[in-house]
């Protein structure tokens, strides 16, 4: 979130002063990429062990200072708060010697051009972990023709309170459901980070902003958890700020056992499209939006939801960040069973390309 006028003036001798690193963690970049609100995003994940904190209860900050090539600085921020580990936990361990590792993650916005991002983690008792990185942003051959949303040499941040969209003030408009799959873009991570919040957000942004709608409900799920984490049925600008803060507070949620052995069941998936063909006014179209998961079998037959002859028309964008094999998910078994369409996205470009699709397909365009 960017900083305000006395948070810049305060964090900013701390930039300026010579590094002790007396908070002993670590810091990695994220390298930018074309994101799905067509900017690109920037980033990074700050490592410590837990034992830096001797247990305590800690506050900790992280800052981004982000210069671009000849131009004032733009300042960021974001507060994290770890509990204390308390004397049951510890089992009689000194808990400087917690080896348990947590990680927190940031990102930003930046056009094409040249930036000096330094990067500042500082808690409560003053220490500090830094690193500063030169970076270059240009657009490649492959995405020269998709019309950049941030002009050059210019740092935003991921907040989504200006993120606006309204509907449609004709009948023609469509009543759409959007079932979002809050996973990590990679299946093997154990948690949801910044960018992947980001780009759970930004595609839905897109999909809402180019489909002519009347009424919108947006769903997020997570399949590891076997839980809805956010629901609601009127969604407008200050949905984006709500969905924000749950998949933000996704980053340090634990699993449960029972969830773990009920992870690939297709019961849960079943019962949320049951769901929203059995609401009053069902949808014209349901959307399930998120990243590819584990491979999953077929759903079985008395699982899937019966689906009348002109009723709720189904579809998955389901986005896999690489090329090459691409294998079928529990949600792209459950679309297919209901005889939706499923469209495999890689790049920005491609989900803009789907949308235009699904919208041919419900006759919008």
């Amino acid at each position: 979130m960017p900083l305000s006028v006395a948070d810049v003036v305060k964090i900013t001798p701390v930039f300026n002063t010579p590094s002790d690193d007396s908070l002993k963690c670590s810091i990695d970049q994220r390298r930018p990429r074309l994101d799905f609100a067509f900017r690109f995003t920037a980033g990074y994940t700050v490592h410590c062990r837990l034992g830096v904190f001797e247990g305590r209860k800690v506050n900790l900050i992280i800052y981004a200072r982000v210069t671009p090539e000849g131009k004032p600085p733009s300042l960021l921020g974001e507060a994290y708060h770890l509990r204390e580990v308390t004397r049951e936990e510890l089992h009689g361990m000194n808990p400087r010697k917690l080896k348990p590792e947590i990680g927190m993650s940031g990102a930003f916005s930046v056009g094409e051009g040249d930036y000096l991002v330094e990067v500042l983690a500082m808690d409560d008792r003053g220490r500090t972990c830094r690193k500063h990185w030169p970076m270059h942003v240009a657009a490649d051959r492959s995405q020269r023709d998709v019309p950049l949303t941030i002009v050059p040499l210019k740092v935003e941040s991921l907040d989504t309170r200006g993120w606006d969209i309204a509907p449609v003030r004709k009948a023609a408009g469509v009543r759409v459901t959007v079932l979002l799959d809050a996973a990590p873009i990679n299946p093997y991570e154990p948690t949801l980070r910044a960018w992947d919040r980001a780009f759970l957000l930004q595609s839905l942004y897109s999909l809402l902003r180019e489909t002519p709608f009347k009424s919108v409900r947006v769903v997020a799920f997570n399949l590891e958890q076997q839980r809805e984490l956010f629901r609601k049925d009127s969604f407008d600008r200050e949905g984006f700020v709500e969905l924000a803060h749950s998949l933000r507070n996704m980053e340090t949620a634990t699993v449960s056992v029972q969830a773990l052995k009920k992870r690939d069941s297709p019961e849960f998936l079943a019962a949320l499209a049951d769901k929203e063909l059995a609401a009053a006014g069902p949808s014209d179209a349901v959307i399930f939006l998120g990243p590819n998961s584990r491979p999953a079998g077929k759903t079985p037959a008395k699982m899937i939801p019966e689906k009348t002859a002109g009723a709720t028309q189904f579809f998955y964008f389901q986005y896999f960040p690489w090329a090459g094999a691409v294998f079928p998910d529990a949600i792209e078994r459950l679309t297919k069973a209901l005889n939706g369409k499923v469209f495999t996205i890689h790049s920005p470009a491609e989900l803009e390309q789907a949308i235009h699709r699904m919208l041919a397909q419900l006759k919008q365009e």
